[in-house]
């Protein structure tokens, strides 16, 4: 079957097949056999990150160009042998008693792996002939630009929660004047050398040694072990955790509104899930900056803001420890899952022990957005950008256009005024009545006639 499915293209791709199947990682050989470590727009990167006077940019540009040409070199005599292989499994060409599966196989992952021996030269060669044209001063920086290099092109290997979250890039976006950086740069580089650790030794369980890894396949055990696996979700976890450490350190280094805007900031990107801001929060600070209020209103709806808040930052943190406890383990689950399927088990399903709590968080905020409207009239709480999603549908009111909206023109060129029955310009009908969803109330509502109850959003 396998000569079967060989195209003049398609033999690092059959070999991608077989590579995919022990675990993700095993795929990762295939993705760096198939494209550049560094690209031209990297330049920037080395420009920057070394400080490179004009010059030295025009040098190291034309390194890339004389690196991506040696690459596409190198990959297109490695496709020409590998369509030679494939040739050559059509033809039939096996020898008598060979396993064809085996015969197919090793010579495909010898090219291969000679292929990737030459591309690691090329980009040790391209890192050393850049090393070689800086001044001492320049020289002085290259440990922690490598370092950056590496995050740069690994860091997207996460699979945990937290783990993929750059802090640099945080505190990049966080533009601190100069002397808040310098209070946290020796911390900085306390970080970067715990993550860059950390990410190697997590990659190296991760993509494995290529030749054992082809001995391996051609031994056809397709699986890693379970110590194996569970080096690997520990080697995540440490990543994630050096992360979350460093937010901790650097928030207690930083003034309270810096540092709780940083936690903020970096937690948000590490765990979108649990700390992006809810429809009760965005309501609720939006009712806060209304100037329309009156003084003791708007006292009393800062008031309900600061106590939704403080609950909703006990919800969060439980949800945080959760998340960092139940992650790993369903990360090992799902790595475990392939080789249970194949061995005609079924993969254990575990228990999502944070989808009560995120249901327990949307009913907390339903809670405080009634008290909001307990507060306002019902033209105020209308006029609330997003209120539509808390009102039952029979009362809501049709949208009016917002300041600088463009108004509808009628087929003549002229405005068309919207009419007083469905909202709409004359010239647009309104949508029918949407059919009953199965299993639930024709009117799109749920059970406590509020709309939008389905989840946060």
């Amino acid at each position: 079957m396998i000569r079967h499915i060989i195209t003049a293209h398609a033999a690092a791709a059959t070999a991608a097949l077989f590579l995919a199947t022990p675990a993700q990682g095993q795929m990762e050989y295939m993705a760096e056999a198939m494209r550049p470590q560094y690209l031209s727009r990297d330049l920037v990167l080395f420009a920057e990150g070394l400080n490179l006077d004009e010059t030295q940019e025009v040098i190291v540009e034309a390194m890339f160009d004389a690196y991506e040409d040696d690459f596409a070199t190198g990959w297109a005599q490695t496709q020409e042998r590998l369509n030679s292989i494939a040739e050559k499994a059509r033809s039939g060409d096996i020898p008598q008693g060979a396993d064809p599966q085996k015969a197919m196989l090793e010579p495909v992952l010898t090219a291969l792996g000679d292929w990737l021996k030459e591309k690691r030269q090329l980009d040790d060669g391209l890192l050393d002939n850049v090393n070689a044209i800086l001044l001492p001063e320049q020289r002085a920086m290259w440990p922690l630009f490598s370092q950056q290099l590496y995050r740069d092109k690994n860091m997207h290997r996460g699979r945990l929660s937290g783990e993929s979250v750059d802090l640099f890039k945080i505190l990049r976006d966080s533009d601190f004047p100069p002397s808040t950086e310098a209070v946290i740069e020796p911390h900085l580089a306390e970080y970067a050398a715990a993550l860059n650790i950390a990410m190697r030794k997590r990659d190296v369980l991760l993509r494995g040694n290529p030749q054992k890894l082809f001995d391996q396949i051609l031994r056809g055990e397709m699986d890693r072990s379970p110590d194996m696996l569970e080096e690997l979700i520990a080697a995540r976890v440490e990543v994630r955790n050096v992360n979350d450490r460093y937010i901790d350190v650097v928030e207690a280094s930083l003034s309270g509104a810096d540092g709780n805007a940083f936690r903020q900031r970096a937690l948000g990107r590490g765990y979108p899930r649990i700390f992006r801001r809810t429809p009760a929060e965005r309501i609720l600070r939006a009712a806060a900056e209304n100037d329309d209020y009156s003084a003791d209103l708007h006292a009393q709806i800062v008031q309900l803001e600061a106590a939704y808040l403080g609950e909703l930052g006990t919800v969060n943190a439980q949800l945080l420890r959760e998340t960092r406890r139940y992650e790993p383990e369903l990360q090992l689950a799902r790595e475990e899952a392939g080789r249970i399927r194949r061995d005609g088990g079924a993969p254990r399903k575990l228990e999502d022990p944070t989808r009560d709590m995120f249901k327990d968080r949307e009913e907390l905020g339903r809670r405080y957005v009634e008290m909001l409207r307990a507060l306002l009239s019902p033209e105020q709480f209308q006029n609330l950008d997003g209120s539509r999603r808390w009102l039952p549908r029979g009362e809501r009111t049709p949208q009016r256009p917002k300041p600088g909206d463009t108004p509808p023109v009628g087929p003549d060129g002229e405005i068309s005024p919207l009419s007083g029955g469905n909202g709409l310009p004359p010239t647009i009908k309104p949508r029918p009545p949407s059919k009953p969803t199965p299993g639930g109330r024709p009117d799109g509502l749920d059970d406590t006639g509020l709309s939008g109850g389905g989840g946060e959003s």
